[in-house]
């Protein structure tokens, strides 16, 4: 779409607003600008008027025109053909630089003086407008002898260029863009200046019938008038070049000129061509496929509305009675229908296609007006016209969703004021509530978020203040979902680390249970129905169901058996705990050339490290109470975290006598005890940890959890961590052995001196003196 600054102060008073400003606005408001370029006249150029013309005495194509700039006159060569006495024509004089650099300067031509040259419009660096020299009329202003072009305004021009979406069909206009204007720069604007009095004027009705068959959804109002004598001004001319748009007879420029500052569609018909020799035409409105409209005359098709006209019946330069038609039909209606008919369109579809301007009178007033001002026209009283009455599109939108929608408070009174602008008519504005009918031009807005937008676009995007995206979801972690990701996850991780998952019953043989020293369900409790009796309980335990897993793997001759499972067990109340099982029997690693296809059988040391790799870390504690599937002397409380989460211990060997299993290792583990708590994130020093070991001679009888609490909860700020690494027995320490620890020194805030780490360590051993009866080693 593009647009002059001189074309749009026609509609809206610009005056104190600099053309910048005028792109500026109009990008703020969402009409981008493509680009911007200015008309200027350089000076010395002045309004000449022919007095007079001869042949030149030497040449058929050159003329002598006596020309009159005001201050003298000139003497001037032209070799145009239309120039002429009388015409008002541009004269670029004597030291005048044109657009291209050429400097004028006194000349002769063929023995004939020349003092100036008689310009053509593309010499003053204005488009194209035929050709020979501009021909100046009133149209630009008054036109006054030795006055410079650069004076006058409609010469010198701003074009700007806007990059319309697909949806502002309303912008398609001079005054489509000046209404945003004035709603941007909070201007009025101007009404149209045209009043025609029809007194005494024949009506229309006297040769036009206008009629319609069924309910064509569309309008259209249809106007005559008699041509007298038709020319275009040099205005009309000049603003059409600057938004490229060409036309061949004189009538289609004064229509695209309307057209385009109005948005209304507009159409010519030629009155003989309708009317075929009667005294009255009758144009027809009849529906046909896909909701379309066509106007027909004589069972003849003169048009579809909004997508096509006839050439046959197009008004000519002979027509000196014509009808114009100005229509209007739904984007929603025409598009899709000429998309699926594969209908041939002219020009005009690309703005019915977009959303054309309703107001039907509106944009033949301003051909009128054209024509009246420029042409001698008769018009004919009054209009024959159809409408579809159109149900207006009401909005209901609070206050407190427009300030959710744009993400700031607005006050309601300043949506008002800019849905008024607008063309929003407010019907309700009650309870912080606001109830308006959208305008009909505005084919792109249709509910709450449309509305908001355009409050937005109008307060100026850059005026919202930017904050950070915030929104609150529902929290759909429930704890059976956590649950879920955190067993997948062990799952996994059991399996990269060569476990294979086992899936048992849940139900078990009661008699195995017993035998096994574990409690039964009470009777009150006990299975009412079991599916058969070797399944008439519930299992206390997950080795009871997997000892006959690790029996059939045995069997079939594997070397080495590591199995897991996950689920539930029971205790005698029918309390239901979840539980996972780890076992590893057999070989500790597949027979290969590494350990020369003999591989060592499983430990426990071996297993727990397994084990650590699906679990994490954990620390080994004494078992108070084994059960009977525990060695007594191999077996130990998995503790993690400073709770215990299960027990780790190598098969008793009756029960793997019973079963004929090799040294099997199994670990349990209470699900509520595993899962991980809120993690509490701690900082990290930068400082290099210090590593020191200590060397102490304890009682062989000192168990490691006596040294462990004596030591956790009293170290030093400093120590992280502290681990065993070696156990020294020797007949020269008798009874007491020798334990060496290592301990982990992290610093915070600086680097520790020697004597600082060493007085650490003098701490710890005290204390180790105190409560272990140890001494250095």
């Amino acid at each position: 779409m593009i647009v002059t600054r001189r074309w749009l102060e026609e509609w809206i008073d610009l005056e104190g607003i600099s053309t910048e400003e005028i792109c500026r606005k109009l990008n703020s408001i969402g009409l981008e600008v493509d680009s911007v370029r200015s008309v200027e006249i350089p000076s010395r150029i002045v309004v000449g008027h022919v007095i007079s013309c001869e042949k030149h005495p030497d040449a058929d194509k050159l003329s002598v025109c006596m020309v009159d700039i005001g201050s003298a006159t000139r003497q001037i060569v032209c070799g145009a053909r239309n120039v002429r006495e009388g015409l008002y024509v541009p004269v670029a004089t004597v030291g005048a630089v044109m657009p291209d650099g050429m400097n004028i300067k006194h000349a002769k031509l063929r023995g004939v003086e020349s003092d100036g040259m008689i310009c053509s419009s593309t010499e003053l660096g204005l488009p194209a407008l035929g050709k020979g020299i501009l021909e100046l009329d009133d149209s630009i202003g008054e036109l006054e002898p030795g006055r410079e072009l650069s004076e006058y305004p409609l010469l010198c021009d701003d074009i700007i260029e806007i990059e319309l979406t697909a949806n502002r069909g309303d912008c398609l206009s001079i005054h489509g863009v000046a209404r945003e204007l004035a709603v941007g720069f909070n201007r009025s604007l101007k009404p149209l200046d045209f009043d025609e009095d029809f007194a005494d004027k024949i009506g229309i009705g006297r040769i036009l019938q206008c009629l319609h068959v069924g309910t064509p959804d569309v309008s259209m109002v249809c106007y005559a008038f008699d041509i007298n004598s038709l020319e275009v001004p040099l205005l009309i001319k000049l603003r059409l070049a600057f938004i490229d748009q060409e036309y061949d007879l004189p009538l289609d420029a004064y229509m695209d000129y309307a057209i385009h500052t109005s948005g209304v569609i507009l159409r010519s018909y030629g009155f003989s061509k309708i009317s075929e020799g009667n005294e009255k035409a009758k144009l027809t409105l009849k529906e046909i496929e896909c909701g379309l409209t066509a106007v027909e005359y004589d069972g003849k098709r003169a048009s579809i509305v909004g997508v096509n006209q006839s050439e046959e019946v197009k008004a000519d330069d002979s027509e000196k009675r014509v009808v114009i038609e100005a229509s209007y039909v739904s984007p929603d209606i025409v598009a899709p229908a000429v998309k699926k008919l594969k209908l041939k369109t002219d020009p005009l579809y690309y703005r019915t296609s977009r959303g054309s301007e309703p107001d039907l009178k509106f944009g033949v007033l301003v051909l009128f007006s054209l024509l009246k001002r420029y042409a001698d026209i008769s018009i004919y009283a009054g209009e024959s016209e159809y409408f579809t009455e159109r149900e207006p599109v009401t909005v209901n939108i609070s206050i407190s969703e427009i300030d959710s929608l744009i993400g700031q408070d607005v006050e309601i009174s300043e949506v008002v004021t800019i849905l008024s602008k607008l063309g929003f008519e407010i019907h309700k504005t009650e309870d912080g509530r606001i109830v308006a009918d959208i305008p009909s031009f505005r084919h792109d807005i249709s509910n709450k978020q449309d509305v908001a937008e355009e409050i937005v676009r109008i307060i100026g995007i850059d005026n919202i203040v930017s904050k950070p995206l915030k929104f609150t979801e529902a929290n759909r972690m429930s704890e059976s979902l956590r649950r879920h990701r955190f067993l997948r996850d062990m799952r996994m991780r059991a399996v990269a680390a060569g476990f294979f998952e086992s899936v048992h019953y849940i139900f078990c043989d009661n008699k195995r249970v017993k035998e096994l020293g574990f409690e039964t369900l009470r009777e009150d409790r006990s299975l009412l129905n079991p599916i058969s009796a070797e399944m008439d309980g519930l299992r206390p335990n997950l080795m009871i169901n997997m000892l006959d897993s690790l029996k059939r793997n045995v069997s079939m001759s594997k070397k080495r058996a590591a199995l897991f499972e996950i689920g539930a067990v029971f205790d005698a109340e029918r309390n239901e705990t979840m539980q996972a099982l780890f076992v590893f029997c057999g070989e500790r690693e597949p027979d290969s050339v590494v350990n020369a296809g003999k591989p060592g059988m499983m430990d426990l040391p071996s297993f727990a490290s397994r084990l650590s790799a699906v679990i994490g870390s954990f620390e080994l504690r004494k078992t108070e109470n084994p059960d009977a599937l525990m060695h007594p002397y191999q077996c130990a409380d998995m503790v993690k975290d400073g709770r215990k989460i299960g027990t780790l211990a190598k098969l008793h060997p009756k029960v793997a006598d019973r079963f004929d299993l090799p040294d099997t290792f199994f670990a349990q583990l209470d699900i509520a005890s595993l899962e991980p708590g809120e993690k509490k994130a701690e900082g990290i020093s930068q400082l290099t940890p210090i590593y020191r070991d200590l060397s102490i001679v304890i009682p062989q009888s000192t168990p490691y959890s006596a040294i462990r609490a004596a030591l956790e909860g009293h170290l030093p700020a400093v120590v992280e961590n502290f681990y065993p690494i070696d156990r020294y027995v020797d007949e020269s320490l008798g009874e007491d052995m020798s334990l060496t620890l290592r301990f982990v020194i992290v610093p915070r805030e600086r680097a520790l001196e020697e004597s600082e780490i060493n007085g650490v360590m003098e701490e710890i051993l005290e204390r180790l003196q105190k409560r272990c009866d140890a001494r250095l080693r």
